[in-house]
């Protein structure tokens, strides 16, 4: 008999096993997100916040392969229309427990997908292939961290668009866990 829940990140998943990954940053701190990683920083190309955050977790599942996280604004939707995704990294390695600060700058061992900065300033700008962090015009945002276990690497390459991620990781998914932190404007 198979059971199916649904995740915090709505994303179907079968079995029936309890999902018990955990997910940790040390840039999320009393249910904000540190200056340093949005628009407050002064780490910005072309207004685009570089400096990526701290990632680490635990209790990933037996069978893990690869790892995922989604970095997105859903409050973006009032002010815009749309939701922002922040940062697509993908094929992170099942040895790992974490990436490091500045990750999506200088850590080759995982692909990373397109940010919705490329909205405003073009596909074909690197600065729309990695992390592109907070920065709320509006009001404070509240952003949330998905991360992914997966059972398998993903057929994607550098560049990769979110609707191809979630295609990606269709009966794929062995656990997430999320974090939500909020950033001011």
């Amino acid at each position: 008999m198979n059971i199916w829940q649904e995740n915090a990140a709505g994303v179907i998943l079968e079995g029936g096993e309890v999902m018990s990954m955990k997910v940790f940053s040390d840039a999320f701190e009393n249910g904000r997100i540190k200056e340093k990683y949005g628009k407050m920083s002064g780490d910005s190309i072309e207004g685009v916040p570089q400096l990526s955050f701290p990632v680490r977790w635990e209790d990933a599942p037996e069978g893990t392969k690869s790892f995922a996280l989604v970095f997105i604004d859903y409050d973006n939707v009032i002010g815009e229309g749309i939701i922002w995704v922040h940062w697509l990294a993908a094929n992170i390695p099942a040895s790992a427990t974490g990436i490091g600060e500045d990750a999506a700058r200088t850590d080759k061992s995982f692909i990373q997908g397109k940010n919705t900065w490329a909205f405003q300033l073009g596909t074909d700008n690197p600065v729309c292939n990695m992390y592109g962090g907070p920065a709320p015009e509006d009001r404070p945002h509240e952003y949330e961290l998905q991360l992914y276990a997966l059972s398998d690497t993903l057929a994607l390459e550098n560049g990769y668009y979110y609707n191809e991620f979630l295609r990606e990781i269709r009966g794929k998914v062995l656990d997430t866990a999320v974090i939500r932190g909020v950033y001011s404007n």
